[in-house]
């Protein structure tokens, strides 16, 4: 397993503070929620940082910490795209199943900026946050559950 690195994009923090700091995200979404761009891109790294905590997690387990660097890219924007992708090879998703990936899809699809030109009706106002953010929570969790089977 990797050493502790606090220059290193994946190695500066471990999996329990990777986890942490995808709460975070999702709280400070949260807290702005009537900001979509704000709230959305929030909702997006607290998903990459919890996926940030299954790749710690997968090289603490003996996976290779080199797989681990570049298995689903460096950007937390790279690791949703690679698990977005339905035709990714199973391991390369894994420990993960496909409806992960349906998840990272549906995420990455809600456009940080709202459309332009007809005015669209919601059943909320922050509708598209909203949608977000209970993504994200839901990439988070499945990411936590795996961490903490881990131990």
């Amino acid at each position: 397993m990797a050493q502790h690195d606090e220059n290193h994009w994946l190695w500066r923090l471990d999996a329990a503070a990777w986890l942490g700091a995808a709460a975070n995200e999702l709280a400070q979404g949260e807290a702005l929620i009537a900001v979509r761009r704000t709230a959305v891109t929030h909702a997006r790294r607290a998903a990459g940082m919890a996926l940030n905590a299954v790749l710690v997690e997968l090289a603490r387990r003996a996976d290779s910490p080199e797989r681990s660097e570049v298995i689903w890219g460096r950007s937390y924007i790279d690791h949703l795209r690679v698990l977005a992708d339905p035709e990714l090879d199973p391991s390369l998703r894994a420990p993960f199943e496909l409806e992960l990936s349906g998840c990272c899809r549906e995420l990455l699809a809600i456009s940080v900026m709202p459309p332009t030109g007809l005015v669209s009706l919601a059943r909320a106002r922050d509708e598209a946050a909203t949608k977000a953010l209970a993504l994200a929570r839901q990439i988070v969790e499945t990411c936590a559950s795996f961490c903490s089977r881990a131990h």
